[in-house]
């Protein structure tokens, strides 16, 4: 396992798998601790929405203002910040007119888009899952010069089974501030940050490259209960052997002959990949 750090400051968990396999699961245990300094509102509410300004335009933002794969300029987009009221006044103002006009616009709905879906096939649809609501509002607050960025995580609230997306808008002094386009809420404790980027492509809860002849499919389940304290029995993968480790590969060889794949087939990009319903 090699555990780095990626150009966004997120954590990367790194690992090959040398033996033939038909099924991988990937289970993963944390115990998290939530905390938030001052609250989101009063964050914002502090703040004057004034564009063009070096507050808005740093080293740690200008990514943040620009198309990215997702979240690109389109006729749709551009039609969509054109209905937009002029903004002026607090952030406060400006992020709850910005959640109203992305709820307003996209109908919350599953199995219509993808985990490929860029925003402007979203806005002709007219509907998408809470990585839709995102990259939305994602893409009209750049157009409106406020820096916004993709947050990855999870959330625990009642009948929560998928990964949950959101956003963190810019607020200068107070730095990022995050918010809930899906819901029209800003973020409180009971969300669990896992990772940020651009738009959904910097951050898929996983990615990878496999060699073989075979279809993939993907499923995802995932459980968020709060708990009073840490569990004295609670342990993670280092206190055992893990099955992707160097070891654990030598001692497989003993028990199974290795698949012997033609050379003609050669590495394929992971193509299943988890959508972020919410």
């Amino acid at each position: 396992m090699t555990i780095y750090r990626d150009g966004f400051g997120n954590r990367v968990d790194l690992f090959n798998i040398l033996t033939s396999y038909r099924e991988l699961v990937i289970r993963a245990t944390s115990i998290v601790r939530t905390h938030r300094a001052s609250s989101a509102e009063s964050r914002l509410a502090e703040g004057d929405w004034v564009p063009e300004t070096d507050t808005m335009h740093t080293m740690e933002t200008l990514e943040y203002l620009q198309p990215s794969p997702f979240v690109n300029h389109s006729p749709e987009l551009d039609e969509f910040l054109a209905s937009l009221p002029r903004p002026s006044g607090r952030l406060l103002d400006l992020v709850h007119n910005l959640n109203t006009a992305v709820r307003s616009r996209l109908l919350y709905e599953k199995k219509v888009t993808t985990a490929r879906t860029p925003v402007d096939e979203a806005l002709r649809l007219g509907r998408g899952v809470c990585q839709d609501f995102a990259h939305l509002f994602i893409a009209a607050s750049r157009g409106l010069g406020l820096p916004a960025r993709y947050v990855s995580g999870y959330i625990h609230q009642a009948g929560e089974v998928a990964t949950h997306a959101w956003c963190q808008v810019w607020t200068g002094k107070n730095g990022w501030v995050d918010v809930d386009p899906t819901r029209g809420t800003l973020v409180g404790d009971d969300y669990v940050k896992i990772g940020i980027g651009r738009d959904y492509s910097d951050i898929p809860p996983n990615r990878g490259v496999w060699k073989g002849r075979a279809d993939e499919t993907i499923a995802v389940s995932v459980k968020v209960e709060p708990i009073d304290r840490v569990p004295t029995d609670w342990s993670d993968w280092s206190a055992i052997q893990a099955p992707w480790s160097a070891a654990s590969w030598i001692q497989s060889q003993t028990r199974n002959q290795r698949l012997k794949l033609s050379p003609q087939n050669g590495y394929r990009q992971q193509q299943g990949q988890q959508q972020q319903l919410g």
